[in-house]
């Protein structure tokens, strides 16, 4: 009777293990997002010995590795490789660009492991996640949103998550990676900038000057889209120039900024030129119906022979005089350089052609005081070609400058010119 019960026992036990073996294999089919990198263990037997006591798992606690003391890196190359194990066989995840920063928590063979970067994305299949919690065992956190795609972490019963349904596959969650996502990149491509922390006041100072730049644009589109005369041109440059000033260590808004401004510039002087243009022909018209009303007067033509240096001055002279000339009627071009005259200026120095294939400079020539430049030139009164490479005394009037570096004179009279 008692080996009846005892052979009834077993048959019932290996009965439910074979059932709960086929439950595992079903959640397994149901589930492939499940890791089976774990497998199943069975209980190990214990046996007890007089000589086992509670102070024998000490020496397991002195065997743990020590903390890891995590920095801040710099990325020091282009194109650097992050990989998914510290192999240079591993799967490439992305490619690092220089001056990337990055946390770096260990260390393993000739690479370092690092926490995720901010701005990478990982995907995990929507059906372990209900109301942003996950439900499941290990399941797999992958780079792309696809079964065959490379596996980055890992995610566990309650995990919470904060994702959206992927654009390029709907069954898939876009996620950011587990905090402790581990990716590695080659130990000679990073420099130590300081603790864990500094990364983080980097972040804030890059998203500062992202936000710098955006409104940077905003602002000059805003004021280039105005007529000339109501462009703020300082306004439109300002954020650009603390760009460069204050954020200079993120090269690649520096430059974008020193690009801005340049073709800013450009843009400025195009709309000045059409501005004083439209300005001229209108003068133009007034003083032609003016000339049949009045006979008297005159506007002179440059008899002496011009260079032609001299000759590419005479429209932007024109302009000038056309608009002095509005507001002194029946004067003469004479009358107008007369007036300069009363308001000259003297300047000296080495004077040197200026051959610069710069667009809108404000002169042909520039003059030097202790081998610094002091001014730009032209005229279309004094051949200045005569006296380059020689110490001058000039008299001279102001002129707009085009926002060069120095102040910009026409050349009235040559005092000196040795």
């Amino acid at each position: 009777m008692r080996r009846a019960i005892v052979l009834l026992t077993i048959c019932c036990s290996s009965a439910l293990i074979a059932n709960e073996k086929g439950k595992l294999t079903a959640v397994q089919t149901l589930e492939p997002e499940l890791s089976n990198s774990m497998p199943i263990r069975q209980p190990a037997q214990i046996k007890s010995t007089p000589a086992m006591s509670a102070s024998s798992a000490q020496p397991v606690a002195e065997r743990q590795a020590p903390k890891y003391n995590a920095f801040t890196g710099r990325v020091v190359g282009n194109g650097v490789r992050l990989r998914l194990q510290p192999d240079v066989e591993s799967s490439i995840v992305k490619e690092l660009s220089k001056d990337d920063w990055v946390i770096v928590v260990e260390e393993k063979n000739d690479f370092y492991g690092i926490e995720a970067p901010s701005d990478m994305k990982a995907y995990v299949f929507r059906s372990f996640v209900l109301d942003n919690v996950v439900e499941g065992t290990r399941v797999n956190v992958r780079l792309q949103p696809e079964l065959n795609a490379p596996v980055i972490g890992h995610l566990n019963t309650g995990d919470k998550v904060n994702g959206a349904i992927s654009d390029q596959n709907s069954k898939w969650l876009e996620i950011a990676p587990p905090k402790n996502t581990r990716l590695y990149v080659a130990r000679e491509f990073i420099e130590k900038m300081g603790g864990p922390e500094l990364k983080a006041v980097r972040d804030k100072k890059k998203t500062s000057v992202v936000q710098l730049m955006e409104s940077a644009n905003a602002v000059s589109q805003a004021e280039l889209s105005k007529s000339f005369d109501e462009i703020d041109f300082d306004k439109a440059t300002a954020n650009y120039k603390l760009v460069i000033q204050d954020y200079s260590d993120f090269t690649e808004f520096a430059e974008q900024a020193r690009n801005h401004l340049v073709e800013l510039q450009e843009c400025y002087l195009q709309k000045k030129i059409s501005f004083l243009e439209a300005k001229a022909n209108k003068l133009t018209r007034q003083l032609t119906m003016a000339k049949e009303a009045n006979p008297a007067l005159d506007i002179p033509v440059e008899v002496a022979p011009l260079t032609d240096k001299m000759k590419s001055w005479i429209s932007a002279e024109e302009s000038l005089f056309l608009v002095w000339a509005s507001q002194h009627p029946a004067r003469s071009l004479d009358d107008y350089y007369q007036e300069q005259r009363t308001k000259a200026i003297r300047v000296s120095g080495i004077l040197e052609s200026y051959t610069a294939p710069i667009k809108n400079k404000p002169g042909n020539f520039i003059i030097r005081d202790r081998d610094l430049p002091r001014a730009y030139l032209y005229s279309t009164k004094v051949d200045l070609e005569k006296f380059a490479g020689k110490y001058v005394s000039l008299y001279v009037a102001s002129r707009p400058n085009n926002n060069f570096a120095f102040p910009a004179y026409f050349v009235l009279d040559v005092v000196d010119g040795s």
